[in-house]
């Protein structure tokens, strides 16, 4: 009996010293349930940051500044606001699709990064009075993360009435920096001018009524487009007339290019304007004019150094008044209307040519082909 009472005094003395491991749920396994179930929230956001789990990327993506009356021609910004600029400040590659009326401009957006957020702007042409903005979608290069679709908006364009002498530009800036004419045959002049223009879709540049005309040079860009122009036009014209819209003054302004023929040739693409004012007839005549001067002077006073000094200017009369060279030019040789590197060629030899030659620049000479002037490339001179 003593020992049965022993034996369930003992058991009582177990079970009060060691309560926590035979009734108390166990704290260790509760913990781990915890970071169990905490750890795949905080993968996910990690998922949703940095991998191709999330179509959100993480990113924000709106349209910012939209424009909200252009015109038919206009070139626009389109502009969308990336957040939060940690993330929105990597690279970032864009899909653009389903505009319509409008093509891209410049296939690389600017960037600007500000403290609310990473702005990326496009530039679009506006090519029809019913436009619709693209649907823009943001790739994460890094992770390859997509964002969802942001969805364009339609909208319409103000289509120009504009005047007769409209050149088909709009622009915030256009401005003809230099020009010159020249004898292009006996009926007309060739007009070549210099154009630095800002927000302009300078290729579509074109004179109204002019007999031929195209692009020496073109260099488009949002910021600021250069060209070189020609234009060939009556040479009963005293200037030549077109116009552009301002986009900034919402109006249309009228340039005017005064004709002032210089039978000197332009010597570079660079240097438009005239660089030597002085015509072979002009400098023949002040050279006969020192001569009768000096002839004068010989008369009166009889002092043989007035004859002697005679003799250059009497030279330089003979000079200019000896017949020009001329060369033999290939058949099929192309003759350029400036003497530039991808000029413009308006005439071909039909057969091996023989030409007067005037001067030289560069590798072109200056030719005489029926009435008309031109150049020619050195390599398409007969072989001797």
């Amino acid at each position: 009996m003593k020992a049965l009472a022993f034996l369930f005094f003992f058991l009582g003395q177990i079970l009060l010293a060691e309560p926590s491991v035979l009734t108390d749920p166990a704290p260790a396994p509760v913990t781990a349930t915890e970071e169990t179930t905490a750890a795949p929230t905080v993968e996910t956001d990690v998922n949703a940051l940095f991998s191709g789990v999330s179509t959100t990327a993480g990113l924000t993506l709106q349209f910012s500044d939209l424009p909200s009356h252009p015109y038919v021609g206009e070139i626009i910004p389109v502009t969308v606001k990336l957040t939060p600029v940690d993330i929105a400040s990597g690279n970032i590659e864009y899909t653009l699709q389903n505009e319509e009326g409008i093509r891209i401009f410049s296939d690389t957006p600017r960037r600007s990064v500000k403290e609310d957020g990473v702005y990326d702007t496009f530039y679009f042409l506006v090519q029809s009075s019913s436009i619709r903005f693209p649907d823009i979608t943001a790739t994460l290069t890094s992770t390859g993360s997509v964002t969802e679709p942001l969805i364009g908006t339609a909208l319409n364009a103000i289509p120009l009435s504009p005047p007769s002498g409209f050149a088909n530009v709009l622009a915030d800036k256009f401005e003809v920096i230099n020009y010159k004419t020249t004898p292009y045959n006996n009926e007309s002049n060739v007009v070549i001018f210099t154009v630095k223009a800002s927000r302009c879709n300078i290729g579509d540049f074109s004179i109204p009524n002019a007999i031929k005309q195209g692009f020496e040079s073109k260099f488009s860009n949002v910021g600021e487009s250069q060209m070189t122009y020609y234009a060939i036009i009556p040479n009963t014209e005293q200037n030549l007339n077109f116009s552009f819209f301002n986009l900034k003054k919402q109006r249309y302004e009228s340039i005017v290019i005064p004709i002032v023929v210089d039978d000197d040739t332009v010597s570079t693409q660079s240097d438009l304007s005239p660089t030597d004012a002085r015509h072979t007839e002009l400098k023949i005549s002040a050279a006969a004019v020192v001569v009768a001067v000096l002839f004068g002077l010989f008369y009166w006073r009889r002092d043989k150094w007035y004859l002697y000094a005679s003799s250059l200017p009497m030279f330089y009369i003979v000079y200019a008044l000896l017949p020009n060279p001329t060369i033999c030019v290939k058949k099929d040789a192309p003759i350029y209307l400036l003497p530039i590197k991808n000029g413009t060629i308006f005439e071909m030899t039909l057969q091996e040519e023989h030409l007067e030659a005037e001067k030289e620049v560069g590798e072109f000479i200056k030719v005489h082909l029926d009435d008309k002037v031109g150049w020619v490339n050195k390599r398409d001179l007969c072989s001797n």
